[in-house]
């Protein structure tokens, strides 16, 4: 499987028409991942289920793997992020809350093991499991981003690592090991994450 990635810059000069068509493709395309797994997000299956022509489908995504990097997209990404207070302890806990939430609203798990049985022998599932993983843990690195931008931590940072660090318990406890996130946890992860940043 061939991977595609579009540009944001075309999807914001479609005009309404096209946005809506596509909006109603990917839903289906999130019904059919979440019902049926990430192997059967294909054009057939799709259209099907949106009720349009595979053609119409093929214009926007030429192949399985861009539809489906397109429909880990939409789980993933955060529709609504958390609005930061300026204050890195309450806003890292609000973005690993909010982390939580979205954990559960998009039944991520059977996503991440659909892709995850695929991933290990199709690089094209491979790269939608790291895209569903960095799309979670985009908005905890713009924590950090927004920080280093007040001077409350350091420009050598590397966000996307440390956000990376801070999150994982939380994938963790969710994902593998199907256990509640609990706000102890997350607590405690960003207060280790401080004192070890000399933060706390």
């Amino acid at each position: 499987m061939s991977v595609v990635s579009e540009s944001e810059p075309d999807i914001v000069r479609m005009n309404p028409r096209t946005r809506r068509v596509r909006q109603v493709i990917l839903d289906a395309a999130v019904e059919v991942l979440l019902t049926d797994g990430a192997e059967h997000v294909t054009a057939t299956h799709v259209a099907g289920r949106a009720d349009v022509a595979r053609t119409t489908i093929y214009r926007h995504w030429p192949d399985q793997a861009a539809l489906l990097l397109a429909t880990i997209d939409a789980v993933a990404s955060p529709h609504h992020p958390p609005p930061g207070v300026g204050v890195l302890d309450r806003d890292l806990r609000s973005a690993l809350e909010n982390l939580r939430t979205r954990l559960m609203v998009h039944q991520s798990r059977p996503v991440f093991g659909a892709l995850a049985s695929h991933a290990h022998h199709d690089e094209g599932f491979a790269v939608a499991q790291r895209r569903f993983v960095e799309q979670l843990v985009r908005p905890v690195a713009a924590v950090l981003e927004a920080a280093g931008e007040r001077g409350e931590v350091g420009g050598e940072l590397d966000s996307q690592l440390e956000a990376t660090l801070l999150a994982g318990p939380v994938l963790h406890h969710h994902l593998m090991l199907h256990a509640d996130v609990t706000d102890g946890l997350i607590e405690a992860v960003v207060a280790r994450w401080l004192v070890v940043h000399d933060l706390g």
